[in-house]
């Protein structure tokens, strides 16, 4: 398949694709969500623009990778962040 036909393919889901990162990621929730679950939900989400592949992802409750950015920061690298920061500020004086 040529990558021409691919990038046509891509574009039927109705997510807006700016970027070879936003090809990527709706490469990766392909492999993951049905083509009815992804158009369904771009649909819901489509307001003036089509949705972009993050927002889908977040919608359809998958996460792409890493640690989640809501997690609370653990309590320990919390403290040990603010006696650095202080000692900075002391040092600064």
């Amino acid at each position: 398949m040529n990558p021409q036909a691919i990038d046509d393919d891509l574009l039927s889901f109705g997510v807006r694709i700016d970027s070879a990162r936003d090809a990527e990621q709706l490469r990766w929730l392909i492999a993951r969500a049905s083509a009815q679950d992804i158009r369904l939900t771009a649909a819901r989400l489509c307001a003036r623009r089509a949705p972009s592949p993050q927002q889908v992802i977040a919608a359809l409750g998958l996460e792409r990778r890493g640690r989640r950015r809501n997690e609370p920061v653990p309590l320990a690298l919390a403290q040990a962040l603010t006696r650095k920061r202080q000692q900075g500020w002391r040092d600064a004086r």
